[in-house]
């Protein structure tokens, strides 16, 4: 009995250490002369915004929602990019969103920015996006938020029971999955959210 108990602790062990070593690999960033290093507590924005359409997919069937009665609001970033040859975290995640949404508003101090997408939206698949300004008080017809901002806190009024809000750049998205999966902690209100599949 003792011997058995002993080489599954080991075997565990084992386990352990090999999902470690392979976690290591998997989120190491190569520097360009067979150096590696991984990725600091300080590095800005957010790695998983280019798989946002992903995680949404994965995301909105745990809350009981479809891609088509998916009707987010957009939080316009509060720090657009510095150099024109940066891209705007805005542009990456509507160019992911657009294709089948059913519903679209967008909060933002530069609406002029949108012109072009709002009227290429109508022109290619009938949908009107909505603009307002930021800070006006939510609908009830939204059910998630997508906060693009990255100063300040999480507004309180946003965490409500029927919305599902999401910080993209507020609060760091955590690698917390083993060495098959790549999952992703997203805290949505007052909760943490786990997103397996994500790679």
């Amino acid at each position: 009995m003792r011997k058995e108990k002993g080489r599954e602790s080991q075997r565990e062990r084992w386990f352990d250490r090999i999902r470690a070593y392979l976690d290591t690999i998997i989120h190491r960033k190569d520097m360009g002369e067979g150096a590696y290093t991984e990725e600091t507590e300080d590095e800005k924005g957010n790695p998983y915004l280019l798989k946002l359409r992903s995680i949404m997919e994965l995301l909105l069937p745990m809350y009981q929602l479809s891609y088509r009665d998916f009707r987010p609001l957009l939080i316009d970033t509060d720090t657009p990019p510095e150099s024109l040859l940066d891209e705007d975290p805005a542009a990456i995640v509507l160019e992911q969103l657009s294709e089948d949404l059913n519903f679209l508003r967008i909060s933002t101090d530069r609406p002029a920015y949108f012109s072009e997408y709002i009227h290429k939206m109508y022109e290619e698949s009938g949908l009107v996006v909505q603009m307002l300004p930021k800070n006006q008080e939510l609908s009830e017809d939204i059910n998630v938020i997508l906060d693009l901002e990255e100063k300040g806190d999480c507004p309180r009024d946003y965490m409500r029971e029927h919305i599902l809000y999401i910080p993209v750049f507020k609060r760091k998205w955590n690698h917390t999955g083993t060495w098959q999966n790549l999952d992703i902690s997203i805290p949505i209100g007052y909760n943490t959210v786990i997103v397996k599949g994500i790679s």
